[in-house]
């Protein structure tokens, strides 16, 4: 409503942003960690299951983390871990899809008709943060799902590296590196 409105706005997203880059985020997860064993005596299998996905995304260096979830549970807990990474949550219901957006720090949620094909799923998902700009490939992500289908049933975390599809380099044709460094003839025969 001021005269100076629009600076005021610059100044304090520039404000937020350096806030959140001073984030001790590895330090943070450790306190929550610890905070929940104090309180409890012992994590829940949820929480160890989302502390695990935490952790070695902070381990691998990995740029988000993948979570598969029917009822969003999983995907709170990693919440309250404070990643410093994005979280994609692909979820089959709605009202969960909602929940994670409006309440869930740091997490994104896609609906999905069906999360049992789960390396498709994954896939989509890659190819989506690419093409976001959110991870580029040959980066890591954590993956946390379920072994079987159903609400209670996430049990696995896995890192997986992007792909670069070297099949699609050079149009439809591959070749070798033999051949794309000029080290071999018409044959495909290599050249000493």
């Amino acid at each position: 409503n001021g005269e100076h409105f629009e600076a005021a706005i610059t100044i304090m997203a520039r404000t937020c942003i350096e806030a959140e880059q001073s984030v001790n985020y590895n330090g943070l997860y450790e306190s929550v960690r610890n905070s929940c064993r104090e309180r409890y005596g012992q994590l829940s299998k949820g929480d160890t299951i989302a502390s695990a996905a935490v952790k070695t995304t902070v381990d691998v260096h990995a740029k988000a983390i993948v979570v598969l979830s029917e009822s969003g549970t999983t995907a709170k807990s990693i919440a309250k871990f404070r990643p410093s990474v994005p979280v994609c949550v692909l979820t089959p219901s709605t009202s969960i899809c909602r929940q994670v957006n409006g309440v869930f720090k740091g997490c994104h949620s896609i609906t999905v008709e069906s999360l049992e094909d789960t390396d498709l799923l994954v896939k989509e998902v890659e190819d989506e943060l690419i093409n976001r700009k959110v991870i580029k490939e040959g980066d890591s992500i954590v993956i946390v799902c379920g072994t079987s289908h159903g609400r209670g049933a996430t049990d696995q975390v896995k890192v997986e590296t992007t792909k670069i599809n070297y099949w699609e380099m050079d149009g439809d044709e591959h070749k070798s590196s033999a051949a794309q460094l000029g080290h071999s003839d018409k044959d495909h025969c290599i050249l000493s």
